[in-house]
């Protein structure tokens, strides 16, 4: 397997081809502390599995978590999220989505217990959005504020519904869409992983298939509250996937950076067999 953790600077992590297969997908992580905070909060990880039969029925997973809490415990739940569902998703047998809910249901179980156990993390959690690719389809799992997106030719689309207290009133037709651009609880989250007992997460197959051209974008809150749909949008379609990320970081930290900012940018391609293909690698970013 592939593994891409929580790095303070950006590498381009591309998955080697071990055999030919009819559809394939690369991937770049990157994330940054920001131009505030001390440390990183942000956890992120692609997993592409060298095994041909898992890949067929488990297709590969694409997650960002974006951890809560002081004292870094924030840093410990969005880590234990990374790395429980990165686990405990492609170690089942059940149809995909099931499989996401019990790894997400595992994770909040194991994060609400620790912050239990141990006053210093009470109230510790984190955002989790993870997208698994198979074939050309898209499977989702999201809690919390960060975003999933899909580059379609000329649009960009949230397959993610974030789950914020502005968010609710915009649903209700309450406030504007301009309004919650600039509402002072913009920011305030009314479903996380690891803050209950119980967890609270959408589940869903996407009506929007993934194909070649087709990019997937998943990031933290940020960056989307300083880089417009639009200039996402222009970013994916003129640059590769590398420059895209790391385009995207520095202009957010230029626009102020008061956050953690994590980019994961995916897309599907068809490997060419005439090229050599060497072994999958795990590689681990800290």
């Amino acid at each position: 397997m592939t593994f891409l953790f929580r790095r303070k600077k950006k590498r381009l992590a591309e998955a080697p081809q071990s055999e030919q297969v009819e559809i394939d997908y690369r991937a770049v992580a990157a994330t940054d502390v920001g131009s505030v905070r001390d440390n990183n909060e942000d956890h992120l990880v692609f997993i592409r599995p060298f095994d041909k039969k898992i890949r067929a029925s488990h297709g590969c997973l694409a997650l960002v978590a974006d951890g809560m809490g002081g004292h870094s415990s924030g840093e410990i739940a969005s880590k234990m999220a990374t790395e429980i569902i990165s686990r405990n998703y492609f170690d089942t047998h059940y149809e995909v989505l099931d499989s996401l809910k019990r790894a997400f249901e595992k994770s909040n179980k194991a994060i609400f217990q620790k912050a239990s156990r141990r006053p210093q993390l009470k109230g510790m959690g984190t955002t989790c959005t993870a997208v698994i690719l198979l074939r050309d389809q898209i499977y989702l799992a999201h809690v919390g504020d960060s975003r999933a997106y899909i580059l379609k030719g000329e649009k960009l689309i949230q397959l993610s519904n974030d789950h914020t207290y502005v968010q609710h009133l915009l649903s209700k037709g309450k406030i504007t869409y301009e309004e919650s651009l600039s509402h002072p609880q913009r920011n305030v989250i009314t479903q996380a992983m690891g803050t209950s007992a119980k967890l609270q997460a959408d589940y869903h197959l996407q009506k929007h298939t993934f194909e070649e051209g087709d990019k997937l974008l998943i990031c933290s809150d940020g960056l989307y509250e300083y880089i417009k749909d639009e200039e996402m949008l222009h970013f994916l379609q003129n640059e590769k996937l590398n420059v895209v990320a790391d385009k995207l970081i520095e202009l957010a930290k230029k626009r102020g950076g008061h956050d953690n900012i994590s980019v994961l940018i995916a897309e599907t391609f068809y490997p060419n067999p005439e090229l050599s293909n060497k072994e999958t690698q795990k590689i681990k970013l800290s």
